[in-house]
């Protein structure tokens, strides 16, 4: 018996549609990623919704010290929810500081809040960033009550305590003044 393989239309047919698939594959992927890299601005994260009051939330400083968002009450405050592997979060750290820098004199706080790592990683982490905010660990309340399931998350709150923007991903400059002219 004689078998022959699949025909040459057949073949060039098969690769046509390979070629296809990948490439609706890879517009697929990189519509999804532009969606991904863009900051969503929302109208609430969990409990925090722009135009009310922040609510507190535990934390603990580095150093083991028990403290809160609401120790950082009467300054224009931006908290920014972090991680040290988080890859956006070191991408826009340098940014956050500077605007740090320029406008503490101004009363600005910003707080970087870490997600659920130990003090020892999240020292190192700071110390090699330059960091010169303060610094907190969330253990995990403040996850919860905000509804942390992207970061970075910032938000921003006046110094009557009053969110006034919040940005999920990662900002870019401008975002940052933008965001920062709401409550200065």
């Amino acid at each position: 018996m004689n078998r022959a393989g699949p025909s040459p239309r057949l073949v060039v047919l098969g690769w046509i549609a390979v070629i296809l698939l990948f490439t609706l594959a890879w517009l697929l992927f990189y519509r999804g990623m532009g969606k991904v890299a863009r900051v969503n601005t929302p109208v609430s994260s969990g409990a925090a919704t722009v135009g009310s009051p922040l609510p507190d939330a535990p934390l603990v400083n580095i150093d083991g010290k028990p403290t809160s968002l609401r120790a950082y009450a009467g300054h224009p405050l931006w908290v920014n929810f972090f991680a040290t592997w988080c890859v956006p979060c070191k991408a826009e750290l340098p940014e956050i500081e500077r605007r740090y820098m320029a406008d503490k004199s101004g009363g600005l706080i910003v707080l970087g809040v870490d997600q659920q790592e130990s003090s020892f990683a999240v020292a190192a982490f700071v110390k090699s960033f330059g960091v010169t905010y303060p610094i907190a660990i969330d253990q995990g309340a403040a996850a919860n009550l905000f509804a942390v399931h992207t970061i970075p998350l910032s938000m921003f709150v006046d110094a009557s305590g009053t969110v006034r923007s919040i940005r999920m991903g990662q900002m870019q400059p401008e975002t940052m003044d933008a965001a920062l002219q709401t409550i200065l």
